[in-house]
C-alpha cells in the first residue's frame, strides 16, 4: 500500500472522534495470509490492508475509510476487554459480531453518516445460504441496516434481542455481560440447528472489520496477570488481585500532559453492585423543599417540551382557531371545536448519572455538623434528587466511585438506569463508605460510556464531590486534574455535559476541571434546589 493512500486516515478520524491512533500498513505474514489480511488495532496503532482488489480509486478510498472509522468506534466504545477462558468458540465469533454491530450502533447515533458509508459494504441475502458463516453475514447486515428484512428465524430473533424498537436506535445489550449472554443463547441456537462452525476458518466479515483481535486478552495478558508480581513493584502498579468474581472491568486512556497525548488502555476500572446497609439510612426529609427542586428540574429546558395545537382540551387557548370560530359564530357558521392546546414532555428525554465521590476526603466533617460528613450530605442530595427525576421522568443512575491506582478505579452501583428508585437502591446508596483517592478523569470516561448507551436526547454526568483529583500512585500537581479536564471536553464533544456538585465545601481545582459556571456549592439540604438551578442554567449555554 502506497503511504499517500494511508495520509488521509488521520485527520479523517481527528474530525470524526478526535482520536489519532498511528495509521500503518498491514504486511502479511507469509504469501499465503494475503489474500485474507484483514484490519487490526494493535498497541502500536491502526493496521490497515490494501482495499480489496476490482475496487476503483474511489471506491479503495471509500473502503480504507470504512475500515478505519469501523476500527476508531472501537477505539471509542469497545472499553471492554474479554477472556476466553471458558467460553466455547462459536460464542466468541458472535460476540465478536454482536460488539462490532453495538460500537457501529452508537458510532451512527452520533454521525448517522457513518450508516452510509457501512451498510453498503454488507451485502449478504437469503440466497446465499444457511450456513453458519452465511448466517452471521446476514444478522451482521440486519444489525446495521433496518431497511433490510431477513426471513430467517435465527437472524430476526439476533436482531429483536439486539435493538428495543424496530428502527434499530436503541440498543437492549448494554453490558458486556449481557452482550455476552446474548452470544450464547445464539450460539446455542446453531447448536440446536446442527449448524456446524470451524473456528479455524472463521474471519469476523464483511472485510472492512477488523479481526477482532483488540476486544480479547492475549494468552500473555491473561497468564501475566494471574502470575505473583515481583516483591518490589508497588501495589499501584500491578492490577488489584481483590477483584471480586462478579465485577467487571473496563480500560480507559489517561491524559498525560507531559507528552501531550493520551496514554491508551493505561487506567482500569472495577465496577460492581454496592453492598447494602442494614437498613435505609436516609428516610424522606419532611423539611426538605422537594417540590421545589422538582420545579426546577422541570422549568429546566432540558426539559423539552412539545405543544400540540387545535385539541378539544388542553392546558391552554389556542388563539388562532379560537379567533376563526369566533369569526365563524358571528357569521352564523359553526366553528371549529378544537380550541385549545395541549403541552406534553417531548420524546428522547434525559439521562443523567449522579457520581458521588466516596474516596477518603468524603469523610471530612461537615461544617454544622448535620449531616456529619460530606459524602453523608451527598448521599442525601443523591436520594433527592433521583426521587425528583425519576418523577418527572429522567433516566437516573447512581454510583460511587473511588481509586487506588491506575489499575484500582472502583465504582459501585448504587442504582441503575432501568432498575427502580426502591428500598434496595436505597440500601446500596446508604452502604457507600468513604475511603482510598479520586481520579475523577477515569471515573467521567465510564459514565460517559453508560450514558451514551442510553436513549436521550440529553445526557449529563454530575460528580457530587469536591472536584479534586488526586491518586497514591501521582505525585505531580495538576496531573490528573488537567486529565479530569480533557476528559470532560472529551464528554462534551460526545454529547455528555459534566458538572460538579460541591457538598460542604469545594476546591479551586473544580473551576479548572468542569470549566467555570459547571461547579455549585451545596453548603446544606436546603440549597439543592438553588445549586441545580445554576447547574443547569450552565448546561444550556454550553
Amino acid at each position: 500500500m502506497r503511504p499517500s493512500e494511508l495520509a488521509p486516515i488521520g485527520p479523517y478520524l481527528r474530525l470524526l472522534w478526535n482520536v489519532a491512533p498511528p495509521v500503518l500498513a498491514a504486511v502479511p505474514s507469509n504469501d499465503a495470509d494475503a489474500d485474507v489480511l484483514k484490519p487490526y488495532i494493535s498497541h502500536a496503532g491502526l493496521h490497515l490492508p490494501a482495499a480489496p482488489a476490482g475496487l476503483d480509486r474511489v471506491q479503495g478510498a471509500r473502503w480504507l475509510r470504512a475500515a478505519s472509522a469501523h476500527a476508531a468506534a472501537h477505539l471509542v466504545f469497545s472499553r471492554h476487554v474479554f477472556v476466553r477462558d471458558g467460553m466455547a468458540p462459536i460464542t466468541q465469533a458472535l460476540l465478536g459480531l454482536l460488539e462490532d454491530a453495538r460500537a457501529e450502533a452508537l458510532a451512527c447515533r452520533q454521525l448517522p453518516g457513518l450508516r452510509r458509508l457501512w451498510a453498503p459494504l454488507h451485502t449478504a441475502v437469503p440466497d446465499d445460504g444457511d450456513d453458519f458463516e452465511t448466517l452471521m453475514a446476514r444478522l451482521a447486515r440486519c444489525l446495521i441496516d433496518p431497511a433490510f428484512d431477513d426471513p430467517h428465524p435465527w437472524v430476526r430473533k439476533g436482531r429483536a434481542r439486539f435493538f428495543l424498537d424496530g428502527d434499530g436506535e436503541v440498543l437492549a445489550q448494554t453490558t458486556p455481560r449481557a452482550l455476552r449472554r446474548l452470544a450464547s443463547a445464539l450460539g446455542n441456537d446453531i447448536g440446536q440447528m446442527r449448524i456446524g462452525f470451524n473456528s479455524r476458518l472463521h474471519r469476523p466479515g464483511p472485510g472492512y472489520r477488523d479481526d477482532n483481535r483488540w476486544l480479547w486478552h492475549s494468552d500473555e495478558q491473561h497468564a501475566g496477570r494471574s502470575e505473583p508480581a515481583p516483591a518490589a513493584a508497588r501495589p499501584s502498579d500491578r492490577p488489584p488481585a481483590d477483584v471480586p468474581p462478579e465485577a467487571v472491568q473496563w480500560r480507559y486512556p489517561e491524559w498525560d500532559r507531559r507528552i501531550g497525548r493520551e496514554r491508551r488502555d493505561w487506567c482500569t476500572v472495577i465496577e460492581r453492585q454496592a453492598e447494602e446497609s442494614a437498613d435505609i439510612a436516609m428516610p424522606p426529609s419532611a423539611a426538605f423543599p422537594a417540590e421545589r427542586l422538582r420545579s426546577v428540574l422541570q422549568s429546566s429546558a432540558l426539559q423539552r417540551r412539545v405543544v400540540q395545537p387545535r385539541t378539544t382540551d388542553g392546558d391552554d387557548v389556542d388563539l388562532d382557531p379560537a379567533i376563526q370560530a369566533l369569526g365563524a359564530w358571528r357569521h352564523g357558521r359553526p366553528g371549529d371545536e378544537r380550541l385549545y392546546r395541549r403541552t406534553r414532555r417531548a420524546p428522547g428525554g434525559v439521562a443523567v448519572m449522579l457520581l458521588l465521590d466516596t474516596s477518603a476526603s468524603s469523610g471530612r466533617a461537615c461544617l454544622d455538623g448535620d449531616p456529619p460528613t460530606a459524602l453523608a450530605l451527598a448521599k442525601r442530595a443523591a436520594a433527592e434528587l433521583v426521587a425528583a427525576m425519576s418523577d418527572i421522568g429522567w433516566r437516573v443512575a447512581v454510583q460511587g466511585f473511588s481509586s487506588d491506582g491506575r489499575h484500582a478505579v472502583r465504582h459501585s452501583r448504587a442504582k441503575d438506569f432501568d432498575r427502580p428508585w426502591d428500598d434496595v437502591a436505597r440500601r446500596r446508596l446508604a452502604g457507600l463508605r468513604a475511603g482510598e483517592s479520586t481520579r475523577i478523569g477515569a471515573a467521567l470516561r465510564h459514565a460517559a460510556r453508560a450514558l451514551l448507551a442510553q436513549p436521550a436526547t440529553h445526557r449529563m454526568a454530575i460528580v457530587l464531590g469536591d472536584g479534586e483529583a488526586y491518586d497514591i500512585d501521582i505525585h505531580e500537581p495538576g496531573y490528573l486534574a488537567d486529565d479530569a479536564r480533557q476528559a470532560v471536553g472529551a464528554a462534551r464533544r460526545a454529547g455528555v455535559l459534566s458538572l460538579c456538585l460541591m457538598p460542604g465545601v469545594g476546591v479551586p481545582e473544580a473551576a479548572h476541571v468542569f470549566g467555570p459556571g459547571a461547579t455549585a456549592l451545596l453548603r446544606d439540604m436546603s440549597s439543592l434546589p438553588l445549586a441545580m438551578a445554576r447547574l443547569l442554567s450552565h448546561g444550556m449555554r454550553s
